[in-house]
Order: structure tokens, then C-alpha cells, then sequence
């Protein structure tokens, strides 16, 4: 009897004590741990400094067809392009999604290193990326989100980042049709672009590297048993550096495209496209 109850005591002290464990505050490094890691970061290409701005076209080519699934072949053997929100990641004031998101010219992004953590701020749509750098893996239940669920590695001077978790409200571009002709007078860059809905295991791997000083190349791997047979690997894309006042992200926002007038996600109606004058702006940068 005596010695059940010390065992029991033990169990209750050994049980208090896991409490108080976990209820320890994180202890702040020390001023060399901290200087050690900050060393260790400024050792890997230099990102940070200004800003970055793609000066590749904003969809991507395909040179090589893709072994695409029955289902993508049958999706492209119908699509129809058109302004609905259906197949346009433009329709709507949605975040654009991984990776199409990285692929807006004209507006800047900009990297942010912290221990444990890179993050992007991408102005084309007010789009904010947490990469993890601390070797963490996948969550196993990860909740979908716009950006995804991001963690990377080190290849030498290659930042390597692997993104799961992708928000089915994305798009993804999938293909590019070459002989899709243009309306009278479009020279659109988005002409023969194919988006479609990816699946729920849609896999992006990134592979960012610096050229030079002033030139950022990055090389995007796209993994969907949906859309593809095998991963198809996109022509690299490239990003200037700038680092004037002018160039540095400003804050963007889309409230409501709705707001744009009768029909402007339904191309078929009479007044599709057209600006209510009575209504405010639905996008806007503040440059």
C-alpha cells in the first residue's frame, strides 16, 4: 500500500514537473549566440539588399508539351478563354497563388531574412510569403492557404523552396496555346495562356539563385497528379535588382471587381467590362 502511493506521488511529481517544462518560457540567445546567427546568414547570397522586379513575360512558356493526365487533356481540349472568374486569375481580388503570383512585371518584391524564417512581400498583389529555413518538414495536416505552406534549403548558393498546401481557390497555369490568335489590335501577354483548377496535392518547387549581383534567376518545378504524368520543370524566369527610393514596394490593394459594372465576370453580358463611374477604383498602389 505505502509503496503504491509513492508511486503515485511520483507519477503526480513527474506529471507537475512535464507541466512546468512546458510552461517555461523561451529563454531570449545570448548576444554571441546572436551575433553567431546572424553571421551564418550574412554568409548566403544577398537577397536583401533593394528590391526585386521580373523582367520576364508574365505567363510562362511551355516549349516542351507537358505529359499531361486524361483529365488536363480533356480540360484543354475544351477551354475557352474568357474574362470569367472561372478561368482567370485576374476576375477576381483573390490572391493570385504559388507560384503565379512571383510572375507580375512592373511592381517590386522584396526579401526579408530573420532567423529560422525568409519572407517575401510581393506588391503585384499585396501578397506576403513565410518561408521556414529551420529544417522543419511538411505539416502532415497542413491548412491550405493562397500562399501555401513553404520550407526551404540551402544547395550551395541555391535557395530551394518546397510548397504544399495550395488554397483550391488558386489557379494554376498549365499550358500555352501557340496558336491562339489575338484580337484585332491585342498584343496581351496573357494571349493562349491556359489556367485551370489544380488539385489538392499540387507540389511547387522554386529554385532561386543569384546570376550576378543585380540579377536574380529563378526555376519553378510544377508536381500535380491532377494536371501532369510527371513534375514539368518551367523555363527559369529572371528579376532585376533596383534600389532606388522609387523602386521599393508600396502597398496594393483589390477591394471588390465587381465593382467594375454589370457583367464583368460574365463576358457575355452587354455591358461586360465596362467602368461604373460611380464606383471607386478596385485596385490601387500607392506610387
Amino acid at each position: 500500500m505505502i509503496k503504491a502511493k509513492l508511486c503515485s506521488a511520483s507519477l503526480v511529481l513527474l506529471c507537475l514537473s512535464g507541466v512546468a517544462a512546458a510552461q517555461t518560457p523561451p529563454q531570449p540567445r545570448s548576444k554571441a549566440e546572436e551575433s553567431k546567427v546572424w553571421s551564418a546568414i550574412a554568409q548566403k547570397p544577398d537577397f536583401w539588399q533593394g528590391s526585386w522586379e521580373s523582367v520576364a513575360p508574365i505567363a510562362d512558356d511551355y516549349p516542351t508539351p507537358p505529359h499531361y493526365t486524361a483529365w488536363a487533356r480533356d480540360y484543354i481540349a475544351h477551354f475557352k478563354p474568357s474574362t470569367s472568374a472561372k478561368d482567370s486569375p485576374f476576375a477576381s481580388c483573390k490572391p493570385l497563388g504559388v507560384p503565379f503570383v512571383m510572375n507580375i512585371g512592373g511592381m517590386p518584391m522584396k526579401f526579408f531574412q530573420a532567423p529560422g524564417m525568409i519572407s517575401i512581400y510581393i506588391e503585384s498583389s499585396g501578397a506576403i510569403r513565410f518561408i521556414h529555413t529551420d529544417g522543419r518538414a511538411h505539416d502532415p495536416h497542413v491548412n491550405p492557404s493562397y500562399m501555401g505552406e513553404s520550407i526551404s534549403h540551402w544547395e550551395g548558393d541555391t535557395l530551394v523552396i518546397d510548397t504544399i498546401g495550395l488554397n483550391s481557390d488558386t489557379l494554376l497555369q498549365i499550358g500555352k496555346s501557340s496558336n491562339r490568335k489575338l484580337f484585332e489590335g491585342d498584343p496581351s501577354p496573357m494571349a493562349g495562356v491556359i489556367f485551370a483548377p489544380h488539385g489538392p496535392k499540387l507540389h511547387v518547387i522554386e529554385r532561386i539563385k543569384l546570376i550576378d549581383f543585380n540579377t536574380l534567376e529563378m526555376q519553378v518545378t510544377l508536381d500535380d497528379p491532377k494536371i501532369f504524368e510527371t513534375p514539368y520543370t518551367l523555363p527559369p524566369r529572371k528579376f532585376i535588382r533596383v534600389i532606388d527610393k522609387k523602386n521599393e514596394p508600396q502597398e496594393w490593394l483589390c477591394t471588390n471587381n465587381v465593382d467594375l459594372g454589370p457583367g464583368a465576370s460574365d463576358p457575355s453580358a452587354p455591358d461586360a467590362g465596362a467602368a461604373d463611374s460611380s464606383q471607386p477604383d478596385t485596385a490601387s498602389g500607392t506610387k
